[in-house]
């Protein structure tokens, strides 16, 4: 996702920064106000957290606000909740996927239905909005080494990452 608005702050690289953060965690912009969910956070609390100049995210929240596609988008970002933090502390599996080309059709279709076919339960799959060829994906246990076998052969799969404790 963020190939396609990267483009808007070529020019801008410390609002590219806030804008592609704002991205990846889902803070969304309504005027020039910004939420994470329903919560308002300001300008300075967001510079803060970026250790950038309040005036950095005003700037960036400026040239949202300014270009209607870039609204259309920032204006409904929300944030998800993200279990790949705490899977590991919850018995699941986790895996890392980095997919060689993201345009292809059914490429997680296929990674799915081998975990299906395997007996896994799938509580999550992520594809982070700012790196398209990443997914991971959380299970509701560790995946078997037979079945990360079978995914190696799916054609668009580079590298498997295996997290466990």
């Amino acid at each position: 996702m963020w190939t396609k608005i990267e483009n808007d702050f070529s020019r801008l690289p410390s609002q590219a920064e806030v804008a592609r953060y704002m991205l990846e965690i889902g803070v969304h912009v309504e005027g020039k106000k910004l939420f994470f969910d329903k919560v308002a956070l300001s300008h300075s609390q967001l510079a803060n957290a970026l250790g950038k100049d309040k005036r950095i995210v005003t700037a960036t929240v400026k040239t949202i606000h300014e270009n209607p596609r870039l609204y259309r988008i920032y204006s409904k970002l929300r944030p998800t909740c993200n279990l790949f933090d705490v899977a590991l502390d919850m018995g699941w599996g986790v895996i890392g996927l980095d997919i060689c080309y993201t345009g292809k059709p059914g490429t997680m279709g296929e990674i799915t239905s081998i975990i299906g076919q395997g007996g896994i339960s799938i509580r999550q799959a992520q594809c982070p909005a700012t790196s398209a060829g990443l997914l991971y994906i959380i299970t509701d246990t560790p995946i078997p080494a037979k079945i990360i076998e079978k995914i190696k052969k799916v054609e668009d799969v580079q590298t498997i990452t295996f997290y466990q404790d």
